[in-house]
């Protein structure tokens, strides 16, 4: 059986599915399970992913329902059977040594449950335009939070802690802060993902997670660790606001990384050649 299962949550993806499946396929570390999983795309997506079909270790899933990502990454934790399960969003690229790499690190660290990495944030292009965290590729520990499709972790984790399915769009955070005081969560330094953000009306997916942050508000009413994240959420998504209006909400999404770089293509960045 296979050590890791990688999943791809897919809706309404065929412009950069197909770039995201081969970055998994051409990974360096080839004993693992492939799951595309559907959530209701009226695209090409899924004719996009039957291309890829004939490999053995791909297992695609569509049901033709818009259940939303929480249900299908609970869904996709309760019945894999390998030890690792790891997350991949179907427009982004992966390193080829990232499952390598990630996977050595579990193995040689068994106290770990989640593991996440550095990044490159790519344009729509595949140009990188900045590295997320100003880290050394040796770093090993806790830094800010997960950059969500960049976590591996170990399945009997994911099925003990599903996600929260009322928290729409803020899924993996509230994961994160009802899991922390009893989890072992590290991140890598080494930037291990391609990491697609496109700064054109990036405020209207803070506005998407409204309904979500209303809930967690909610439930944990009397929680600081909750107060301060809707409160920072609430100001980040204005901020957004405000900034795309002036025409300058690119700036932002920029400055989401604490290394800017210069546009050229990710494969450059493959092997450390820069």
């Amino acid at each position: 059986m296979a050590e890791v299962t990688v999943a791809i949550p897919v809706y309404n993806a065929e412009k950069f599915l197909a770039k995201a499946i081969a970055s998994v396929l051409s990974q360096t570390y080839q004993d693992f399970e492939l799951w595309i999983v559907d959530d209701g795309s009226t695209d090409s997506s899924m004719e996009i992913a039957q291309q890829f079909s004939d490999d053995k270790r791909v297992k695609i899933f569509s049901d033709g329902k818009n259940l939303a990502l929480s249900s299908r990454l609970n869904t996709v934790a309760q019945n894999v059977e390998t030890k690792y399960l790891a997350r991949m969003d179907s427009d982004d690229i992966m390193h080829p040594q990232r499952i390598e790499k990630q996977l050595s690190t579990l193995i040689n660290h068994p106290e770990i449950d989640v593991l996440g990495t550095n990044l490159y944030s790519i344009n729509e292009d595949d140009e990188v335009v900045g590295k997320r965290y100003s880290l050394p590729n040796d770093f090993l520990g806790e830094y800010v939070t997960f950059i969500h499709p960049t976590i591996m972790g170990k399945t009997a984790w994911f099925k003990a802690n599903p996600y929260d399915e009322k928290a729409l769009r803020i899924e993996d955070a509230d994961l994160w802060m009802r899991t922390k005081d009893f989890s072992v969560f590290k991140t890598m330094g080494e930037p291990l993902f391609f990491y697609r953000e496109l700064g054109n009306q990036y405020y209207k997916k803070y506005f998407q997670g409204f309904g979500g942050v209303f809930y967690l508000l909610k439930k944990n009413l009397f929680s600081s660790r909750y107060v301060r994240f809707c409160l920072r959420y609430f100001i980040a998504s204005f901020i957004y606001w405000i900034y795309y209006i002036v025409g300058k909400e690119h700036v932002l999404i920029q400055n989401r990384n604490q290394i800017k770089l210069n546009g050229e293509h990710f494969t450059k960045f493959i092997n450390n050649e820069k």
